[in-house]
């Protein structure tokens, strides 16, 4: 089977992201760009992660949207895709529903560079692209827009979409993001929380 690692890191990843509380369900989504730079694999629509397989996992082609295998790609494929197209230097990607950064996303309200953590998983401040519905066209337009150069952004009324060079890293951030934005409340309710200025190459 091709990329056949990947596609149980996928497996692996898309678990590990219900365990962490990070969605529910068969909510969110995982992706990998192969290394042929083509194409990227991604979990399949509608499937519980804990009975996924890796011929499961569904090959899209980046650069025409098309799709194989035996299953639906997620809905929200298309979104995969526009990063990856926009954004050469993306290996990963993770979409998720975690239930504090999703309170920012609601709100509509970036997440300022709080902790020292946050100026290390993310390149500025992360923001919060304009809604658009799942697995619409507006969805993806806004989601690059609003990621820009950054490793993280805030879907309106969604989630949130980290990326990384690798699984592991996109999924990292995630946790940083739910985590960071709790303490972000935290500090709006104890006084008025100090930011810190992103990192310089």
């Amino acid at each position: 089977m091709e990329f056949k690692d990947l596609r149980i890191k996928i497996i692996e990843t898309s678990k590990l992201m219900l365990k962490l509380g990070l969605t529910v369900g068969t909510g969110g989504n995982v992706s990998v760009r192969c290394s042929d730079n083509d194409r990227f694999l991604i979990t399949p629509s509608s499937l519980p992660y804990e009975t996924l397989k890796p011929e499961d996992i569904v090959m899209v082609d980046i650069n025409k949207g098309t799709h194989e295998g035996r299953n639906k790609p997620s809905i929200e494929y298309q979104l995969h895709r526009s990063v990856y197209l926009a954004r050469n230097d993306v290996r990963a990607v993770v979409h998720a529903h975690p239930p504090i950064a999703s309170a920012l996303a609601v709100s509509r309200k970036p997440l300022p560079l709080i902790t020292d953590a946050c100026t290390i998983a993310f390149k500025d401040k992360v923001r919060v692209a304009e809604y658009g519905a799942p697995g619409s066209h507006e969805l993806a337009i806004n989601t690059v827009e609003a990621l820009g150069n950054n490793t993280a952004v805030f879907l309106s009324n969604h989630g949130i979409l980290c990326t990384g060079d690798d699984l592991d890293t996109a999924l990292e951030r995630c946790v940083i993001l739910d985590k960071a934005t709790l303490t972000y409340i935290l500090s709006l309710l104890a006084g008025t929380p100090v930011c810190l200025k992103p990192l310089t190459d």
